[in-house]
Order: structure tokens, then sequence, then C-alpha cells
């Protein structure tokens, strides 16, 4: 940057300084890390380049390559803050906000269309009702391309959202769901379930997110029944899951007292205190039986929420 334009640049924002001030919308410099942050994981998760986001969101595509690298030219690091006014823009930056013809990762887009056909959906259908070209969807959803044009990605969202809730059955031969669902199953594709709510998340592991079905239970699943590792063998060992009782030694109850209470507490709304009832029925037990393992272990509710 010339010595002149840092000048006009200086100056423009001394003057939507002062007009901030005088109209008392003045927020001054934030912390740039949470904006960093979302730029990052925009770039990563999504494939969005820098310069994109920047067009997105109105800014200079140097604001936002300063943000993150810094000016190396000139010998400065990336800010440890930013003006307010940027720190909103980026943080605002979803990936709707790209025009049509951005590209984006594939991934989501591939997953949903795999999902699709485990339901028994053909491409065929999802064409058709998402107005998109049938060989283009079956290219993508081969994994043959790593990038999709925004338009495509928000098409394949929507009429996911939409199929999911009917039964490919009431809308196509059933020859052709049949057909579908066998090649599905042939190529090992998951349905939406094993991806939860992470399914445009480039490193998520199939099942990782998805709590076990089984009552009380906190544990991630481990297949499409949606049990974990223990229910799952308990149903192989038995046949059935009824009338299993929840067993645990101490420090499992302990370690999924301490789970529940750092991920989300029963919080009584009167005394805004631990619902301790609740507490156990969550864990399958009595607060009676759990406060005795917590005393065993010489631990108190309060103390296990603070450490966890």
């Amino acid at each position: 940057m010339t010595s002149s334009a840092l000048a006009e640049a200086q100056l423009r924002y001394q003057r939507n300084r002062n007009r901030e001030l005088r109209a008392g919308t003045w927020r001054g410099l934030v912390d740039a890390e949470a904006a960093r942050t979302h730029v990052r994981d925009m770039n990563r998760i999504w494939r969005v380049s820098y310069q994109a986001i920047a067009e997105a969101v109105g800014l200079r595509k140097s604001t936002v390559f300063h943000l993150m690298d810094g000016t190396p030219g000139r010998g400065l690091k990336p800010p440890a803050k930013i003006s307010a006014r940027v720190s909103d823009a980026i943080l605002g930056f979803v990936v709707d906000d790209l025009p049509d013809h951005a590209r984006i990762n594939a991934i989501g887009c591939i997953r949903r269309l795999r999902a699709l056909a485990v339901d028994g959906w053909s491409v065929r259908e999802i064409a058709a009702r998402a107005n998109v070209d049938e060989k283009h969807l079956l290219v993508v959803r081969a994994g043959e391309q790593a990038t999709v044009h925004v338009s495509i990605a928000r098409r394949v969202r929507d009429i996911t959202d939409e199929l999911h809730t009917l039964d490919p059955l009431d809308h196509l031969p059933k020859r052709s769901v049949g057909y579908t669902r066998s090649h599905a199953a042939a190529q090992g594709w998951l349905p939406a379930a094993a991806w939860a709510d992470v399914i445009d998340e480039p490193d998520a592991k199939p099942w990782e997110m998805v709590r076990c079905s089984y009552p009380t239970c906190i544990h991630g699943s481990k297949d499409e029944r949606l049990l974990c590792a223990r229910h799952l063998k308990k149903l192989q060992e038995r046949g059935t899951l009824e009338g299993l009782r929840v067993m645990r030694n101490r420090d499992a109850l302990i370690e999924d007292t301490r789970f529940i209470l750092s991920t989300d507490p029963p919080i009584n709304p009167d005394t805004e205190e631990i619902d301790r009832d609740r507490l156990a029925e969550r864990l399958g037990t009595t607060w009676e039986a759990l406060e005795a393992a917590l005393r065993r272990a010489q631990i108190n509710v309060s103390t296990l929420r603070a450490s966890a």
C-alpha cells in the first residue's frame, strides 16, 4: 500500500469512527480470533477462498488475507484485534451468501445423494424434482467431482429435506426403489442418519455424532440400528433389548454423569440448580443410587459439575 493510499484509508477509518461515535454505535476493536476461525472453517469445510468470502460480505480481499496471514511484505503478523464492523461481516457469512456460480466442497452433496439412494430414490427422480441434469448428478454421486456449484448444492439439499419426509414406494415403481436400494447397499452407502448434523463436515466419521437409541444411553451410535457398541452386543447376544437392565460400574456411572453435566445439564427452573431426579432418570437409575456412588467416590454433584 502506498503512503497516499494508507493516508486515505486512515482518513476513511477516522470518518467512519467519528460518524459512529456521534450515532452512539461505535464498538471499537474486537478480538479477531472468532472471525479468523470462521474463515478457516469456511475454507476447510467448504473450500471457499478468502477472496470469495471477502466479495460475498463486501470487504476488500486484502482485509481478509491480512486477517488470516498478516502482510508478510510489510512484516505484519495477523492482527489480534479487528474492527467490529469487519468481525460482524465475516461472522455473519454463510455458504448461501455465495453466488450460484461459486464452487464449494461436494462432500455434503455426495452424501445426500447417496443417502437418498439408500432410501430408494433414483437419480432420475431427484434430477426431475430438483430441475438438475441427471447425468451431472450421477457424476457427483459417484464422487468424481471434488466441488459443485452452489446452485446444485442448494437444490440437492432442499430436495433431500423434502424427500426424506416421503416414502419412495408411494411415488416410484417398486422395482425402481428395490434396484436403487440394492445398488446403494452394494456400494456401502450410508443413510442420512449416519451423519446427524455433520453431513457437510469433510472430516466427520459416520455414526460418530449419533446418540444410541436405547433409552437413557448417552453413548455414540455404532451402526444403522442406532445402537452403541455395548447395546449392539447385547442385541446380538439376546436377540432383543426388552427387559435389559441399565447397569454400570461406578466409574462408568460417574463418567456418564460428568458427560451430561458438561453437555446438557438438567436444571430446575425454580432453583436454577441441578435437578437431581431428572439427572438420575436420564442415567437410568435413582438419585439415591447415584448419590451413593458419588459419595463412595467422595464426589458431590456441584464439584462434578464444576470439573465437567
